[in-house]
Formats: structure tokens, C-alpha cells, sequence
């Protein structure tokens, strides 16, 4: 970084400021589709099992309803083949209850906040639909996989609102697709 002269301090204030803001506003795009990825995948189970079907009333199900309830941190996360960065990661918290997720105020920035999923444990990998409730993608599919390999962690992968449904755990540059990794932290807090 070069230094700034008396003359050029205004100019160099202003370059500044203007890398910082293409920073965070890269940073709130990213939180965004990640965030969107979420809903999205945890909804798109949702479009493969028929209303009423035994999938989303197996034994199989309403234990992952369990163990994803509560709350959850996002550790690592990749957005179109991109990392979110750490601060990001650190100020992302999910919270599920059964099948409804919201995101508390401080966390969902430039995205909707809450919506609804359902799993498909039935299926290797196992399966997540979700649709967000309000926002740009209101009522859209979002299509994923996801695993819990211990009470207090999980992983997702989601394709874009609308889109197919991935089969891996991969997000490659161009391929529209989140990959989340979640610690949780806590229960369902009260309201």
C-alpha cells in the first residue's frame, strides 16, 4: 500500500473507503446466498415427499428433527465455490425448531429470515428441501443434502432456489451452490 501525501490525502481517504465498502459488500452478497442456500436446501426435502407421506413421520425423521433443533453457528461455509470469511461464519446463527428455522436480526442481513423444511433420511445422502417464508425467494424450493454426524454438528449442501438438488458435498466456483458446515451451541431459545 503506497503512502499518502498531504495533497493526495483526500483521494487516498476516498480509495479507502471504497475498498471497504466493496469488501462488506461482497461480504453481505455472500451472507445473503448462504443464507438463501439454507432456507433453500432445508426446503427443497419438503418438494420430494408428498404431503402426508411416511417419510417426514418416520422414526428416522423425527430423530433428525431432534437432533437439528436448537442452536447452531456456522463454522465454515463456501459460497459458489467461494469461502465466507471467518467474521462472517462467526455472526451466522441458525436456529431450528422441528422443522422451522429463523435467523435472530443480527444475523440475516440482506436475506429473509425465516421459513420451514423437511427432511428425507431415507435417501444416501440424505435429503432436505426448504422454502423460505418472505423475502426475493418466498415460496421457492430450495433443494439439498445434509448429515449429522454428532449431536452437535451437521453440514448441508444446498443448489440455488428453484434449482437441482446436489448429490456432494462440494460448492465449485460457478456452480451456484452452498455448502455449510454448523457446530451447535445451544437449545431453541424461548421467544
Amino acid at each position: 500500500m503506497t503512502r499518502c501525501s498531504q495533497h493526495s490525502r483526500p483521494a487516498c481517504d476516498h480509495a479507502r473507503q471504497s475498498a471497504i465498502f466493496a469488501a462488506k459488500s461482497t461480504m453481505i452478497k455472500a451472507l445473503s446466498i448462504l443464507l438463501i442456500g439454507v432456507a433453500a436446501a432445508i426446503i427443497g426435502g419438503c418438494a420430494n415427499n408428498p404431503a402426508g407421506g411416511t417419510t417426514a413421520e418416520s422414526p428416522a425423521a423425527q430423530r433428525d428433527y431432534e437432533l437439528l433443533s436448537g442452536t447452531w453457528q456456522l463454522t465454515r461455509g463456501v459460497v459458489n465455490g467461494k469461502a465466507v470469511s471467518a467474521s462472517v461464519a462467526r455472526n451466522t446463527i441458525l436456529i431450528t425448531d422441528r422443522n422451522k428455522f429463523r435467523f435472530p436480526k443480527a444475523s440475516s442481513v440482506g436475506t429473509h429470515s425465516a421459513g420451514h423444511f423437511a427432511v428425507n433420511p431415507n435417501t444416501t445422502p440424505k435429503q432436505v428441501d426448504s422454502i423460505a417464508d418472505g423475502g426475493p425467494n418466498a415460496g421457492q424450493v430450495s433443494r439439498g443434502i445434509y448429515e449429522i454426524p454428532d449431536a452437535t454438528h451437521q453440514r448441508a449442501c444446498w443448489g440455488p432456489p428453484g434449482g437441482p438438488r446436489p448429490t456432494e458435498f462440494k460448492s465449485s466456483p460457478g456452480s451456484g451452490r452452498i455448502l455449510q458446515y454448523w457446530k451447535k451451541i445451544g437449545p431453541v431459545p424461548s421467544r
